[in-house]
């Protein structure tokens, strides 16, 4: 077993996909023993977003703080907020636009693909 405190994590800003007033702290992964899952934590900041992108990973969704849209090339497909979970299939087109007065947190669970 292994433990860490969140405050030891390094946060990264998150650029891809045209993202903004995004970080992200990899709580868990690969160096820590793990062989299928990271746990990624991600802030997004009030007008911030992670841009409309996909790929072959799955994602599981478990909103800690705000309210967000998530959305897809069409535009917005729902709000979620705090103590809500989603998943993302793979290879479906994505984003996440924070559009409220509140940071936006939420735990990201994916696997690693061999």
């Amino acid at each position: 077993m292994i433990k860490k405190s969140i405050d030891d994590v390094e946060e990264e800003l998150v650029t891809k996909a045209g993202s903004t007033e995004t970080t992200i702290k990899w709580l868990i992964t690969d160096k820590d023993g793990p062989t299928h899952f990271a746990t990624r934590r991600f802030e997004i900041k009030p007008g911030g977003k992670v841009g409309l992108h996909q790929h072959p990973e799955e994602h599981h969704v478990y909103v800690l703080n705000g309210v967000a849209n998530f959305v897809d090339i069409n535009g917005v497909i729902f709000k979620a907020k705090k103590d809500d979970v989603v998943y993302i299939p793979p290879n479906e087109l994505h984003g996440i636009k924070n559009e409220s007065e509140e940071n936006f947190i939420f735990i990201c669970i994916i696997p690693y693909l061999k």
